[in-house]
């Protein structure tokens, strides 16, 4: 365990070698590091060093990471939970999101979107800290419904429309944390901007598109604008 400050995140892999690179990241970052070696530790762990944030390996011996989410969403609601996949696991790290993930990476990690990802669940993490579960408070649910939304994305559209948007509502939701109200509107229109062209392009569609679009609504309240 090491680190202090911006957020306390608890990794969760069989393999070393995948927890000392990411403990030594987010170490470095300023972040409070624990690692665990399977899902029965990450359970031990939990209890403890109470994480705002989970970085959960899919594919472990024993408790595999499906299961541990399963428990981890009983006994700490709360927590915040990235999976970790390898790339032909997608398929399977995608169903996670519908029991309870806020996001997923692949390896080798992307460290820029590994963060950004992070990031997103420490502000889900913030509000709940603050007594307001992140589905009551609209500045962080924009976020975790648009990377929900961009999750489900064709990988052409996530990594143009897709990556802007996850960009912007990540930017709503630092600014608003921080009491920028005026910047958090900003960065409000341009997540509407993006949304207008993400919907014309046929880059987010249906129930996604309209999930998002009342997300935005809640968050234009909250903000004022």
């Amino acid at each position: 365990m090491s680190g202090s400050g911006l957020g306390r995140i608890l990794i969760v892999d069989d393999e070393q070698t995948v927890r000392d690179v990411l403990a030594e990241y987010f170490t470095e970052q300023g972040y409070a590091v624990a690692t665990a070696e399977s899902g029965r530790d990450a359970l031990k762990v939990l209890e403890s060093f109470r994480p705002d944030l989970v970085l959960l390996d899919i594919r472990m011996p024993g408790i595999d990471g499906v299961e541990t989410l399963r428990r981890l969403r009983e006994v700490a609601p709360a927590v915040s939970v990235i999976m970790v996949t390898a790339n032909e696991d997608v398929a399977l790290a995608r169903d996670t999101l519908k029991i309870g993930a806020l996001d997923y990476v692949s390896k080798p990690f992307d460290f820029a979107y590994l963060e950004q990802s992070v990031m997103a669940g420490l502000v889900n993490a913030g509000a709940r800290r603050a007594g307001r579960a992140a589905t009551q408070d609209p500045v962080p649910a924009l976020a975790q419904v648009t990377f929900r939304a961009v999750r489900g994305m064709e990988i052409a559209a996530r990594g143009s429309t897709g990556v802007r948007l996850e960009d912007a509502t990540l930017r709503v939701a630092r600014e608003a944390a921080a009491g920028h109200t005026e910047a958090a509107r900003a960065a409000l229109a341009e997540v509407d901007l993006l949304l207008a062209v993400a919907a014309d392009l046929g880059d987010l569609t249906g129930a996604d598109l309209a999930q998002v679009q009342g997300a935005m609504t809640a968050a234009r309240e909250a903000l004022g604008g």
